[in-house]
């Protein structure tokens, strides 16, 4: 019998329990202009409706029950130095620095307006990458 061992192996338990399903998820990176690599995780079919940012010291499986709930085709970002992205060789992990990886991704990987979300630092950084923005 084979064992499931991938990272997204506990999303159907967690949809079970929220009496919901498990929607397809991947991981998937963009290599920025600076050698690094942004990790995110990408949720649903369709294109994302919905970026995610989590806070500081924690990554993008952070919004995994969110996601669940939400329902929606999503993409939650592991900022740099998070999860799977590469760390930043200057050390710069204030919002104004990473905002510009967010803005990268969603660039990329969106072809439509997005409902942002974030908590602690992904408020912050997301203040900081839309002047005006409220919370």
């Amino acid at each position: 019998m084979a064992q499931d061992t991938s990272e997204f192996r506990y999303l159907p338990a967690q949809a079970d329990t929220l009496g919901t399903t498990a929607p397809p998820a991947r991981r998937i990176s963009l290599p920025l202009a600076d050698g690094r690599t942004l990790s995110a995780l990408r949720f649903g079919e369709g294109a994302p409706e919905v970026t995610l940012v989590h806070g500081a010291g924690l990554n993008a499986h952070t919004w995994d029950t969110v996601q669940l709930l939400l329902n929606r085709p999503a993409l939650a970002i592991d900022l740099a130095g998070h999860g799977d992205s590469s760390w930043r060789d200057d050390l710069d992990y204030s919002p104004a620095a990473l905002a510009a990886d967010v803005i990268a991704a969603i660039t990329e990987w969106t072809s439509a307006p997005q409902v942002l979300v974030g908590h602690s630092l992904g408020v912050s950084l997301l203040r900081w990458s839309r002047p005006g923005i409220r919370s």
